[in-house]
């Protein structure tokens, strides 16, 4: 019967995980930028190599911005319809920085400025 402890033990350890199980999940990000990319679910749309993001539903930020200023990135966020050629219209949903903070706005911008200079 002295297995019968050790069993249990072994059994709570895998139902709980172990150090090893802990540690194989991804850490979350410390960028304040990828963290509202992330919560915003900008990668469900966009492609952003350094957001390891590769959907194709809206531009590849880092062709579609490359050599554009913040400004032009934050109106790209906070009016889409203002920064498309010819007068068309954005697929991107209008107001969709209504759903964040300013701060997290500037974060936003910041990561994806940064982002777009480091190519």
């Amino acid at each position: 019967m002295r297995a019968a402890p050790t069993l249990l033990a072994l059994l709570a350890l895998a139902a709980c995980g172990g150090d090893s199980e802990r540690r194989a999940r991804p850490a979350p990000p410390t960028d304040p930028g990828l963290r509202v990319w992330a919560a915003q679910g900008c990668g469900s749309c966009h492609s952003f190599p350094p957001a390891g993001a590769t959907a194709t539903i809206g531009p590849n930020l880092a062709h579609s911005l490359g050599g554009r200023s913040r400004g032009y990135i934050r109106q790209s966020i906070v009016a889409p319809n203002a920064v498309v050629a010819g007068g068309g219209t954005s697929i991107m949903p209008q107001g969709f920085a209504k759903r964040m903070s300013t701060a997290e706005l500037d974060a936003l911008v910041t990561f994806i400025a940064q982002g777009v200079q480091s190519r």
